[in-house]
C-alpha cells in the first residue's frame, strides 16, 4: 500500500514538473519521454529498486529543523510530561482538589481585569477632572469645583475592585479547602454602589448650587457685596446639613435599617430640645431675621448693645465683633435688641468746631467752606467724600468756646479717615489765620479769712543767670 501511495505521489510530481516545463497556460500537451521513461523504471525491478534507495539518502541528507534555545536547554518535549506529574503530586500531597490549578488561574485572570477596570476607572475620572479646569476657568469658578464627584468615583472604583478581589480570594480558599462558598457579592455591591450614587447625586447638588452663587456674583457685581457674602455662608450651612440628614436616611435604608422609628425618635427629641434649650431656638430665629432683614453684614462697623466693633463673622447663632484694639467680641443674637449700624450704605463724620468768644463765627465758616473746596480736588481724599461739607452753623454755646457743627457726607467706611485729616488740615488753617482754639482755664483759689481779706501769693521769679531768686508779693 505504502508502494503504491509512493508510486502516484512520485508519478504526480513528475506530471507536475512535465506541465511545468511543456505545457501551456491553455492545457497544453505533456513531456511524454518523462513518463514513458518513468514507467520503464518503476517496470524494472532493479532500477526500482535502486530509484528507492537514492529517495531514502534524499530523506536522510535532509537537515532537522532546528529548536527553539529554551526548548533545546530545558528539553520541554520530555519534562513536561514529567513536570505535570510532579505538579499533580504535590497538590494531592497537600490535600488540593485536581481543579486548584484552573482555579488560580481564574483568580489571577481575575485579579488582572479588576485591576485594568480600576486603573481605568482612575484614569477616566483624572480626565473628566482636568477637562473640567476649561469650564472652570470660562464661569469664573472655584478651581476644585466638581472635584467631590470625581473623588467619590474613584473612591467607589477601590471600593468595588477591593470587594471583587475578596470575593475572587475568599472562592479560592474555599475551593481549595473543601469549604461551601459565601453567598454571592451582589448585595454588598449593591449596597457600595447605591451608596456611591447617593453621594455622587447630593455632591452634585453642592457643587451646582456653590457654582451657581459664584456665577451670580461674577456676572452682577452689584451681588458683589457685603450682603451677599453674609447671606451665602448661611445657604450652604442649611444646604449642607439637609443634604447630609438625606444622605444619612438613605444609606441607612439601602443598609435595611428601619428609619420610621428614627424619624418618630428624631421628632421627639427635636419637640425636647425645643422645649428644653428656648434659648438656642430665640438665637437662631432672631439671627435668621437680623440677617435676611439685612440689619448687619460682615464687614460693617456696628454698636451692639454695649459692644462695638468690625463684624467679622456672622452665623444663625450669634454674630462676632472685633474692636479697635483687636478684641473680639461674641453676642448670641438672643441678646441682640438694638443694632446700630454705623456704615450702612454711607457715613457722615460730624465736626464740632469750637472758637474762642472773641472770634467772628461768620469768618471761621467762610474758612471752613473753602478748606472743604481744597479738601475734595485732593487726589487721595476726594474720591471719598460723597457730598460737599455741610455746615449746619453755631450749634451751642459752652463755658470757654462757641461750637459750630458741619458734617461731611462719606463712603461708608471711610468717615473716620476723612475726618482725621479734615481735623488735621483745620488746626493748621486755625493757626495760620490766628483763630483762636480755646482749651479749658483753671482757677486757683487761696480761700479768705474772717475779715474776708485773701492771703498773699508767694510767687518767685527766677533770673535766666541763676541769681537768687526775689520775692514779690501782692
Amino acid at each position: 500500500m505504502r508502494f503504491i501511495t509512493f508510486t502516484l505521489l512520485l508519478l504526480w510530481s513528475c506530471l507536475g514538473w512535465a506541465e511545468t516545463d511543456g505545457a501551456t497556460a491553455d492545457g497544453g500537451e505533456i513531456n511524454r519521454e518523462s513518463v514513458s521513461d518513468l514507467i520503464a523504471t518503476l517496470e524494472n525491478d532493479g532500477e526500482r529498486e535502486a530509484l528507492i534507495e537514492q529517495l531514502k539518502l534524499m530523506i536522510d541528507a535532509q537537515p532537522e529543523p532546528e529548536l527553539p534555545f529554551i526548548a533545546t536547554l530545558f528539553d520541554i518535549d520530555a519534562q513536561a510530561p514529567g513536570l505535570m506529574t510532579d505538579l499533580m503530586d504535590l497538590i494531592r500531597g497537600y490535600g488540593l482538589p485536581e481543579s486548584f490549578i484552573g482555579d488560580l488561574l481564574t483568580f489571577s485572570v481575575t485579579v488582572f481585569l479588576v485591576l485594568i477596570g480600576l486603573f481605568l476607572n482612575g484614569a477616566l475620572s483624572k480626565f473628566l477632572d482636568r477637562r473640567m479646569d476649561i469650564v472652570r476657568k470660562r464661569l469664573s469658578w472655584d478651581d476644585k469645583r466638581f472635584s467631590s464627584i470625581f473623588r467619590i468615583q474613584r473612591w467607589a472604583g477601590y471600593l468595588v475592585s477591593l470587594i471583587l478581589i475578596g470575593y475572587a480570594t475568599w472562592h479560592l480558599i474555599a475551593t481549595s479547602m473543601g469549604k461551601e462558598e459565601i453567598e454571592g457579592p451582589g448585595s454588598l455591591l449593591s449596597a457600595v454602589l447605591t451608596i456611591a450614587l447617593v453621594g455622587m447625586v447630593f455632591s452634585m447638588i453642592w457643587e451646582a448650587v456653590n457654582a451657581l452663587l459664584e456665577s451670580m456674583i461674577e456676572k452682577n457685581e452689584r451681588l458683589n457685596s457685603s450682603r451677599f457674602q453674609t447671606i451665602t455662608p448661611i445657604i450652604r450651612n442649611i444646604l449642607m446639613i439637609a443634604l447630609t440628614i438625606m444622605s444619612l436616611m438613605v444609606i441607612l435604608s439601602e443598609l435595611g435599617i428601619n428609619i420610621m422609628p428614627l424619624l418618630a425618635g428624631a421628632g421627639v427629641l427635636g419637640i425636647a430640645i425645643g422645649f428644653g434649650a428656648q434659648t438656642l431656638v430665640k438665637d437662631f430665629l432672631t439671627g435668621l431675621m437680623v440677617v435676611f432683614e439685612d440689619l448687619l453684614q460682615i464687614g460693617d462697623v456696628v454698636r451692639i448693645g454695649d459692644k462695638f466693633g468690625f463684624v467679622e463673622k456672622i452665623t444663625l447663632r450669634k454674630v462676632q465683633l472685633r474692636d479697635l484694639d483687636g478684641t473680639v467680641h461674641t453676642v448670641p443674637f438672643g441678646d441682640v435688641t438694638i443694632v446700630s449700624n454705623l456704615t450702612k450704605e454711607f457715613s457722615y463724620y460730624v465736626f464740632e468746631v469750637g472758637v474762642a468768644y472773641r472770634e467772628n463765627v461768620d469768618d471761621v465758616m467762610a474758612l471752613l467752606k473753602e478748606l472743604d473746596e481744597v479738601f475734595r480736588q485732593d487726589e487721595s481724599f476726594g474720591s471719598r467724600v460723597l457730598a460737599p461739607l455741610e455746615v449746619q452753623g453755631l450749634d451751642r454755646f459752652d463755658d470757654s468756646a462757641v461750637v459750630i457743627k458741619a458734617r461731611y457726607k462719606t463712603k461708608s467706611h471711610e468717615r473716620w479717615n476723612v475726618g482725621r485729616e479734615f481735623n488735621r488740615r483745620i488746626k493748621a488753617a486755625f493757626d495760620q489765620h490766628g483763630i483762636e482754639i480755646p482749651f479749658p482755664h483753671q482757677t486757683i483759689y487761696f480761700g479768705e479769712d474772717k475779715q474776708g481779706n485773701a492771703p498773699k501769693a508767694n510767687v518767685q521769679l527766677v533770673k535766666a543767670s541763676n541769681s537768687e531768686p526775689s520775692e514779690a508779693s501782692e
